[in-house]
């Protein structure tokens, strides 16, 4: 059966197929996740360097209220005004990219709140690993990267059934703050702060 992250509850995990579908400038796809971290690790010795390293991260309540000073949180439509941090911490080699994922690639993967990516500065080639571990994979040529994903048992089609097609009203999917040790994903952030990483912006969630 399709597996899933420890952060991440769907309803029906039966459904959901190892297929990807092909788009312009993009590839999306599920794969299931006791393979996902070693296809990350071979995406990256795939890139051109220098490479960057990408958190999306849910903004705390505190940073949500800094941006809502006059209102009560929660209030009415709060739900509707939640967001994320975009950080980014750029120029890495390969080998420091994957001594990021070696220390925080386990955490990070598992993680149901956090979602991350890894690209090339030069060609802008990029695996975004999202909600739900939904994954997006952007290139030029998209059929650079058919023999990786069938590689790993995924198959083409013309249409993905994502995690996101199979929730409704009274079946959701879950996701959790997963936390290894005392760290999480925020105390990830803070630790690449140290080495250069930043936040850019701040996006809708």
């Amino acid at each position: 059966m399709f597996q899933t992250a420890a952060g991440v509850t769907i309803p029906f995990p039966e459904r959901i197929k190892e297929e990807y579908q092909v788009f312009e400038n993009c590839i999306q796809f599920h794969i299931s996740f006791e393979k996902l971290g070693l296809m990350l690790k071979n995406f990256v010795a795939w890139l051109e360097e220098p490479l960057f390293f990408v958190m999306q991260l849910p903004l705390t309540r505190d940073e949500e209220q800094a941006l809502y000073p006059d209102e009560d949180i929660p209030s009415p439509g709060w739900i509707n005004k939640l967001h994320d941090k975009v950080c980014y911490l750029d120029g890495q080699s390969k080998e420091q990219i994957q001594a990021i994922l070696r220390r925080y690639g386990e955490l990070l993967l598992n993680d149901g709140m956090s979602q991350f990516a890894v690209a090339s500065h030069v060609t802008g080639e990029e695996m975004f690993i999202m909600k739900y571990k939904l994954v997006d994979i952007y290139c030029r040529q998209p059929q650079k990267y058919f023999d990786l994903l069938e590689q790993y048992g995924i198959v083409q089609t013309d249409k993905l059934l994502t995690v996101w097609d199979t929730f409704s009203r009274e079946m959701s999917g879950q996701t959790r703050l997963i936390d290894v040790d005392g760290v999480t994903a925020y105390e990830v952030y803070e630790d690449l702060t140290k080495i250069g990483m930043y936040e850019a912006k701040i996006v809708d969630n």
